[in-house]
């Protein structure tokens, strides 16, 4: 009795809250080092330093990211004339570099025929000022809008659900079109660095919903879980550092629209977790250990019934400010 009573005392001891207070801050300080060491360690480098690069996706960042350069500066209504040269020559370095090395990337080596395109693409318009009809994609004309109510019935019919029906399999056409529709999120410089990792064994949804916080409640009935990943050898430099959490969430954000879309309901489930418990879960889920995990999402149809929570949305006048 006399020990618990001390116990109790010395939690409440202003120079223990103090103790506790500085550990929480040098932890924040460890995550904040780690998450560091780990970017620098993969992320593609600088296009100040982009000669050189041998890893085969660190190409792929760069060459990707000036063959858009390309393709933006001639799909400009007066385009400059001569331009590009610094661009011309690092993908001429860098293509020479990847000649060889066999791509690591499943979707194959269309970055680089793109490359190629970009480059022959430029070299044509510098010199005889017309442009290349091979990066004359789709003309971006102006749309007619939607009607607005039609619109606002589509938004305003979202909400996370937490109630699903386990009785009906969810098939996995209806999720790779809804992954289809999300890879049409825009990316810096096109670079698509997102991943969608999928379960839909009742074993690995528990085990892998088990390592988030928040859905104890409901994870039994949850019947598929997506893991959204951004592959950070895809981003470079210290400036992109923050891009992976931009591009991941644009991705996650149009795969819930596209799920709502087909017929399926959701409810994003945060990642705000240390170190270690990215590391568990890479190794639960399979995730490579240069993917930087950005949300988990709980997929399914909704229960007959299935409510959800009132909680209204801000005015407009409380979000929008024109200036």
């Amino acid at each position: 009795m006399v020990a618990k009573k001390l116990s109790k005392r010395l939690k409440r001891s202003p120079s223990v809250k103090k103790l506790r207070a500085f550990a929480s801050k040098l932890k924040a300080v460890s995550e904040f080092a780690s998450d560091g060491y780990q970017y620098m360690k993969d992320a593609a480098p600088s296009e100040r330093i982009a000669f050189g690069v041998t890893d085969p996706v660190h190409l792929e960042c760069t060459l990707t990211k000036d063959y858009h350069r390309i393709e933006k500066g001639i799909s400009l209504r007066v385009p400059k004339r001569p331009f590009g040269e610094a661009v011309a020559n690092r993908i001429q370095h860098n293509l020479l570099a990847f000649d060889g090395i066999e791509s690591t990337d499943e979707g194959g080596r269309e970055f680089v025929r793109y490359s190629v395109e970009a480059l022959e693409a430029l070299n044509l318009w510098n010199r005889e000022g017309e442009r290349d009809s091979r990066l004359d994609f789709e003309l971006a004309t102006p749309r007619s809008g939607h009607d607005v109510d039609n619109v606002s019935r589509f938004f305003g019919s979202r909400s996370s659900v937490r109630s699903f029906d386990r009785t009906r399999e969810i098939p996995a056409e209806i999720l790779n079109n809804a992954i289809a529709l999300a890879a049409n999120s825009p990316s810096v410089c096109n670079r698509q660095s997102w991943r969608a990792h999928l379960y839909t064994d009742p074993v690995d949804v528990l085990n892998v919903l088990k390592l988030q916080n928040g859905n104890s409640a409901f994870r039994d009935e949850v019947p598929c879980v997506a893991v959204v990943t951004v592959d950070r050898r895809l981003f470079s430099g210290i400036e992109e550092r923050n891009q992976r959490w931009v591009d991941g969430g644009l991705f996650a954000m149009s795969l819930v629209w596209g799920l709502h879309a087909l017929g399926l309901s959701s409810c994003m489930l945060n990642w705000s977790v240390n170190a270690d418990r990215s590391r568990a879960l890479r190794e639960e889920g399979n995730i490579p250990a240069v993917e930087d995990i950005i949300v988990m999402i709980a997929i399914g149809y909704a229960d007959e019934g299935a409510k959800r929570a009132r909680s209204s949305r801000r005015p407009l006048e409380g979000i929008a400010r024109f200036h």
